[in-house]
């Protein structure tokens, strides 16, 4: 992945490449970089959330499943 640092305006804007929603902006560059770091670890906490309640799903189907097999 390749991040991108932009001005604009009175902005720096720090984005990863191809990632939507992947970005942030700040005054200057070092806290437009701190600031996408928060992203992307608010991301991960995000990701993480989902598969722990995906796992949960199909831990509960299986249950299910061997029920019906009993």
């Amino acid at each position: 992945m390749k991040i991108i640092l932009k001005k604009d305006w009175d902005w720096y804007i720090a984005e990863v490449a191809w990632k939507p929603n992947a970005y942030a902006f700040w005054y200057t560059q070092e806290e437009a970089i701190q600031e996408l770091n928060n992203v992307v670890d608010m991301m991960i906490d995000y990701y993480n959330e989902e598969m722990s309640a995906q796992k949960t799903i199909k831990h509960l189907l299986k249950e299910k499943q061997y029920s019906y097999a009993v």
